[in-house]
């Protein structure tokens, strides 16, 4: 945890000079050793900005673990996590430290209040100017559970040199989008221990598409159940999906993801999962309606189930690209500075007089936050965050939110705003009816920069026949990254 600070404190003094900053993608393995359980095999995802520094480098950024084989499908922890690499003399090899703080847990694992942290040393094997090899010695702990151990750590990472770059003459602009999904998917008994016949659930997901040729795109979504027989279920999909026919106004799109899901009592085993999907997408200028049919299957359990999908896509162009593919520009116009503000932060709920789903009195809870923030209007932002528990008793809940916020006040330096946010949450005994709700806020932001800010917000939580209603509060630092977009 003092690597991560460290670390985060280093790489936001460095952050002011856009130029240079880079992304960095890391996936990696470990093996956590359980004494009563069967080993839980976590798969780590890690998405860093990244700071070149003379002989060293610094990255800072998300971190999602998930659960890919063991007796705990389902299981995420989500946090922060920081990088150092310490180049070694003449040889292709760098000294690799790594921290991480997070929270999270599920699929009834001993996680207790859902508190995660891990630190590593390693070495980085640069094959190319930009893929790595892994290896570093771990220790992994939930402190407040029965999760832990120390443990060798294997993977690769893949690095871009400068994706946020402030100059839009000496960048390749490539096409992208995010999309909004609503799912009905066909359960049967047998998919989740809460079903007694078969049963037709809801889901919503968020998707990120990046073109890395003109038919093939990288897909990642995010998912989860609003039903409330299986509240608390979720998944995380990375993928590919290829337009095997297009024309002016439809396409033909066949998809293909792999990743983990489980939560909400589902019978997914171990956790990893795949998606088959078959796309006709109807084009209307920079949006696109999306009906899809496909068939969602996890590898050791009996999860089973085909779904029909339906999702309104939102086409961009930018300089803030993946991969080497992309055009050069040809002329400007239309083109105008953006920015992503990336949030990181705690909330705190102040536990409502209710009982839980165990008939306990609510605690007091506190989540580890982070959020992305992308103008869509002078003073309209479009939000979307994330919530784990860390503190409290109820390590599997997490919170999704998709929200909108507008200024009220701008006064010097000061802002005052009011987000309203869509909530999809679940898991760790919470009453959160369907997993469906509305939060309300009151945001004060003081601008340091026109780069950076603080934030206090007060808000309150209402759930759609749930009786979880917490107030809550939430400090949080907001980093804007520039580019460019049309």
């Amino acid at each position: 945890m003092r690597i991560l600070l460290v670390i985060s404190v280093l790489f936001v003094v460095h952050l002011k000079a856009q130029v240079g900053l880079g992304l960095e993608y890391q996936r990696n393995v470990e093996c956590i050793r359980l004494s009563d359980f069967e080993d839980l095999l976590l798969s780590n995802s890690s998405f860093l900005l990244t700071k070149p520094k003379g002989c060293y480098r610094l990255a800072y950024g998300l971190e999602i673990q998930e659960a890919i084989s063991g007796q705990f499908g389902g299981f995420y922890i989500f946090g922060l996590t920081s990088d150092i690499d310490f180049k070694l003399n003449k040889i292709p090899v760098s000294l690799n430290l790594n921290g991480f703080i997070g929270g999270g847990g599920g699929a009834s694992a001993p996680d207790g209040s859902g508190l995660a942290y891990r630190y590593a040393i390693g070495l980085k094997g640069h094959l190319s100017p930009n893929f790595n090899l892994l290896a570093r010695y771990s220790t992994y702990d939930l402190p407040t559970g029965s999760i832990g151990g120390s443990q060798v750590q294997l993977g690769f990472s893949y690095g871009f040199k400068s994706i946020f770059n402030p100059d839009i003459k000496n960048s390749r602009i490539a096409k992208q989008s995010v999309s909004i999904q609503s799912l009905f998917v066909d359960l049967d008994r047998y998919d989740s221990e809460r079903l007694d016949e078969n049963y037709r659930s809801k889901f919503i997901s968020v998707e990120y598409a990046t073109h890395f040729t003109e038919n093939l795109e990288g897909l990642i979504r995010l998912q989860a159940a609003i039903s409330s027989q299986i509240d608390g279920f979720m998944a995380y999909y990375s993928g590919l999906s290829y337009t095997a026919f297009k024309h002016k106004y439809f396409a033909l799109k066949l998809s293909s993801l792999i990743g983990s899901c489980g939560g909400g009592a589902m019978n997914t085993s171990g956790g990893f999962a795949y998606l088959l999907e078959t796309a006709i997408d109807l084009n209307l200028s920079n949006k696109t309606i999306s009906l899809s049919k496909g068939h969602n299957a996890s590898y050791a359990g009996t999860f089973s189930a085909n779904y029909l999908q339906l999702g309104l896509k939102y086409h961009f162009e930018s300089n803030l690209r993946l991969g080497a593919y992309g055009k050069k520009i040809d002329s400007y116009d239309g083109f105008k500075q953006n920015y992503i503000g990336v949030k990181t932060g705690i909330q705190v709920h102040q536990a409502p007089n209710a009982l839980d789903r165990t008939s306990l009195i609510y605690e007091n809870m506190t989540l580890m936050y982070f959020g992305l923030a992308h103008q869509i209007h002078n003073k309209i932002d479009i939000l979307g965050e994330t919530r784990w528990a860390m503190g409290g008793d109820y390590g599997a809940y997490a919170e999704g939110i998709i929200g909108f916020s507008t200024p009220i006040i701008n006064f010097n330096k000061f802002t005052l705003s009011t987000p309203i946010q869509m909530v999809i949450a679940g898991g760790g005994g919470i009453d959160v009816g369907k997993g469906f709700g509305i939060q309300l806020n009151l945001s004060a932001d003081y601008h340091f920069s026109k780069s950076s800010s603080l934030s206090f917000s007060v808000g309150k939580l209402n759930f759609i026949d749930g009786n979880y209603t917490p107030l809550s509060f939430n400090i949080n630092i907001k980093q804007n990254l520039f580019f460019y977009s049309k």
